[in-house]
């Protein structure tokens, strides 16, 4: 096990966003179906973005960033799941009933306190991912806990919201998303920024997916379910690492980001102890004559068929600065990668380089001085030195607050400016919805035992970890507790068949759940005990009638003949 001693006394700080689609058969604020989609798309659309004020007249720093890369956002639609209400030409019609329902349910697992009338708000996105450039997004419960490692884990609150779509590809000032996840609902319980170690982290993003997925009322699959993980150290800021997929990738992400912000307070301490200042660095660079000179990374004739421009931009006294490390294999220099990839939208890789030495000698380049070489568009080039400066004068405050982007083994990469308050304001297309007193009461009766009450009754039954993370995982809990009160097989044997064999059968291509639904597995089952058939024979018997799913148990016991 990791030791996090350093991290702890570094005031290692967490919490996580979850967003979790819900299992609804149609969109939050239209009638359209759910389904995921991987065919070929009927039409597309094109759209581009800008930024409008907030209640208070100010605009998001998020939304203005975007506004700064123009792009132009294509959007692939499909006629029988996309209607003109994500397009924002028809307004929306009253939240998915079911999916209000859903969310309550969610919020009660949380042990929050509920909202007895939505207030639906919109959060501005100008990255495209939405059409409207607003999500719409209510607030369904707060103040919630949970048991966590011998304390509580808090919750600030749970929201529902309509999800984004999914990004295709992005090259340069063109970004592609499908439509089909658009408009899916979603609930997002916040945690308190109450997790001191990465591990912590990752525990409890187990936790709370076990807790949403007791009620089998979410989705499961690829993306179904996407962690925002938020991380800070003393003296640094927020950092939101967005969309991280996978429970496993959050213990690396969340220890590389705190190590990452301290080498960014150590830089602002190298920074501030030199002789440099903010205003020593100005948004200035060179053309470069000949294209063959900006280095073996840009391809001469690439740029040339585009008219692109090569050019160097010199950071005065910035040399040893420029090579910082900041993450593994990773360097000051790209940190400033990142930002000018999203912003300036270079189409290059990598889109900053240093300066080849032949370059810094015909270029009387001092030797303490950075230098920097990038290709694009005469207007690309411009932002990007303007986004170079930028980004040095934040080193000398510190630590950006960011939405960052996790890469392979850990490591993040800028996505955009963190979002500030300015970017809500209320929905003015839609009411507020009460929600029917005897809701509550009603929901509550059909609540599912918490996650945590049934490891403690599953231990007392002698269940090993392994089992019990399975039985909750895989959703076989209600299963369990059904084929288990209802006959006398040994709670450890009925574990193992569920949990284990089941699932091995299924890999192999005998899923017994597909062909013969829950009620007929548990039947199944039950009808082996009676019989007295050992669960090693029910093993054989269910995945006969997998494959045979027409005959009867009698008809399948005397086939597999089990001990």
């Amino acid at each position: 096990m990791q030791d996090y001693t350093e991290l702890r006394e570094l005031g290692f700080k967490g919490g996580l966003e979850t967003h979790q689609q819900l299992a609804t058969r149609g969109k939050l604020f239209c009638r359209c179906s759910t389904k995921i989609r991987n065919d070929e798309h009927d039409q597309e659309i094109l759209r581009h973005m800008r930024p409008t004020l907030s209640e208070f007249g100010e605009y998001d720093g998020t939304a203005l960033m975007e506004f700064k890369t123009k792009k132009q956002v294509h959007y692939q639609l499909y006629n029988d799941s996309v209607c003109t209400y994500e397009m924002d030409d028809t307004p929306p019609f009253q939240a998915n009933p079911e999916a209000v329902e859903s969310a309550l349910q969610l919020a009660m697992m949380f042990n929050m306190s509920l909202v007895d009338e939505l207030h639906i708000t919109r959060k501005q996105y100008l990255d495209g991912s939405i059409p409207t450039g607003f999500q719409r997004t209510a607030i369904v419960g707060v103040n919630g806990k949970i048991p966590f490692m011998g304390r509580d884990l808090h919750f600030v609150q749970m929201s529902m919201e309509e999800d984004a779509c999914r990004e295709v590809s992005d090259i340069g000032h063109h970004v592609v998303y499908r439509t089909d996840r658009l408009s899916i609902p979603l609930v997002e319980p916040v945690t308190a920024p109450e997790l001191y170690t990465p591990r912590e982290m990752a525990i409890a993003a187990k936790l709370i997916g076990e807790t949403l997925r007791s009620t089998h009322l979410v989705r499961r699959g690829i993306g179904s379910v996407r962690q925002d993980v938020n991380i800070s150290i003393r003296g640094g800021t927020r950092i939101e690492i967005k969309g991280v997929a996978k429970i496993g990738y959050i213990e690396p992400l969340s220890r590389i980001e705190a190590y990452r912000q301290k080498a960014l307070l150590d830089l602002r301490h190298e920074l501030k102890t030199s002789d440099l200042t903010p205003d020593s660095f100005k948004p200035i660079y060179t053309v470069l004559d000949k294209i063959a000179s900006a280095g073996e990374g840009f391809d001469p004739a690439m740029l040339e068929s585009k008219n692109h421009k090569a050019a160097v931009m010199v950071l005065k006294g910035f040399k040893k600065f420029i090579t910082t490390p900041t993450q593994p294999e990773l360097s000051f220099l790209d940190e400033l990668r990142g930002r000018v990839r999203v912003i300036a939208c270079l189409e290059y890789d990598p889109v900053l380089e240093q300066a080849t030495q032949l370059l810094r000698s015909n270029h009387n380049i001092s030797p303490e001085d950075a230098a920097i070489v990038f290709a694009g568009p005469e207007e690309d080039l411009e932002t990007t030195v303007k986004e170079i400066c930028i980004r040095i004068e934040e080193a000398f405050q510190g630590i950006p607050p960011e939405t960052r982007q996790a890469l392979p083994g850990g490591t993040t990469d800028f996505e955009r400016i963190l979002p500030g308050a300015d970017r809500m304001y209320p929905d003015t297309d839609l009411p507020p919805q009460p929600i029917p007193a005897d809701t509550f009461t009603r929901l509550q009766k059909l609540l599912p035992p918490k996650p945590w009450e049934r490891r403690d009754l599953y231990k007392k039954l002698g269940l090993s970890d392994h089992l019990i993370d399975r039985l909750l995982n895989l959703e076989l809990c209600d299963l369990y507790d059904s084929i288990l009160e209802s006959t006398d097989l040994k709670p450890k044997a009925l574990a193992s068949l569920l949990a284990d064999r089941m699932r091995g059968s299924k890999r192999a291509g005998r899923d017994w759940i597909k062909v013969l639904g829950i009620d007929g597995v548990q039947k199944a089952i039950i009808w082996c005990f009676t019989k007295g058939v050992t669960s090693k024979g029910a093993w054989h018997i269910l995945d006969w009638m997998s494959l045979n799913a027409d005959s009867t148990l009698e008809q399948a016991l005397k086939a597999v003949k089990p001990a």
